[in-house]
């Protein structure tokens, strides 16, 4: 039994499918499979049971979770005690985002934390801003950057950039053909949303009371890759910031019109966890996600760009 094997083992619970844990770590199928294999024969006994939907873990498995979790943290911040007082930004960061967000900021993070500061771990978690917000409160994640909808705030928080919401539909839908549409149309569409709760959920709930009209959520989708297939199919709507569909106003899968009559908007903040004092690591990473977010406008303006051209 060895550390990676146990940060094996917990990646694995936590993802719940083998398929997921090799693409975030980068390795084949058959060599986790031989990890966990060998972790189980160390231990003589089985740690996870097989389904048709992924992996879960035996009683036994959910019994040592706790114990493993607690240790690899031990293990992680000796690592990072002892090379901080070489004066270099290293050890894990666990980064939990928001699955709109991941397309515009991960990619150039990724590549400036490896030509930049190599010792840096980053450790990559995506959901939506409930998530977030739980693993943020018991110490799973270190640093998230997620979405505050309208008023929505926390003290915690420190504001990146604000953006309108949209009415996202299929190409071509009539409801979402003009550049705007007012809130009060949204009565009785088909809505694809996150479930409840969820801050987009809470202030579109408060929007429509105050407007007097009954919104219809459809289908609940926590999967923002599926919630946008879903209304690319023409199954119903989405609400959205434009940055989220970019890829797809330029594939001329989806169309947008921003929702007046009110106006609402999503704020992108930072958030730390407070279970633990942030290392130079943390804190190195959370200074260039500021900077990532100071170029977020570009990619919107880009996106502006694609509306006007398919509206032309």
């Amino acid at each position: 039994m060895d550390i990676k094997q146990l940060q094996l083992l917990v990646d694995l619970a936590d993802a719940g499918s083998l398929s997921k844990v090799c693409a975030t770590r980068g390795i084949v199928q058959s060599a986790l499979s031989k990890q966990i294999a060998g972790l189980e024969t160390d231990l003589g006994a089985k740690l996870f049971y097989r389904t048709g939907r992924g992996v879960v873990l035996t009683e036994l498995g959910q019994s040592m979770l706790p114990r493993v979790r607690t240790l690899l943290a031990d293990c992680d911040q000796l690592r990072t005690d002892i090379r901080a007082r070489a004066g270099v930004p290293s050890g894990p960061v666990r980064l939990a985002i928001q699955a709109s967000i991941t397309q515009f900021l991960v990619g150039a993070l990724f590549q400036q934390v490896r030509r930049d500061f190599p010792q840096i771990e980053l450790r990559l978690m995506e959901g939506f801003s409930g998530s977030i917000e739980e693993w943020l409160a018991n110490g799973r994640a270190d640093v998230g950057v997620l979405a505050r909808y309208g008023a929505q705030s926390s003290r915690t928080d420190e504001a990146l950039t604000t953006d309108e919401l949209y009415l996202v539909g299929p190409a071509g839908d009539r409801l979402t053909a003009a550049r705007s549409v007012h809130f009060d149309d949204l009565a009785g569409v088909p809505l694809v949303l996150p479930g409840v709760p969820d801050g987009l959920r809470l202030m579109l709930a408060e929007a429509a009371r105050k407007n007097g009209i009954a919104l219809a959520v459809a289908v609940e989708v926590d999967s923002l890759t599926a919630m946008k297939a879903i209304v690319a199919g023409g199954s119903g709507y989405t609400i959205l910031t434009r940055q989220a569909v970019l890829a797809e106003l330029q594939l001329k899968r989806l169309q947008t019109a921003l929702i007046v009559e009110p106006t609402l908007t999503r704020t992108l903040v930072l958030a730390t966890s407070v279970q633990r004092p942030l290392t130079p690591a943390c804190r190195t990473v959370a200074g260039m996600i500021r900077q990532l977010a100071g170029q977020h406008g570009k990619g919107d303006r880009l996106a502006q760009g694609v509306d006007e051209v398919q509206a032309a």
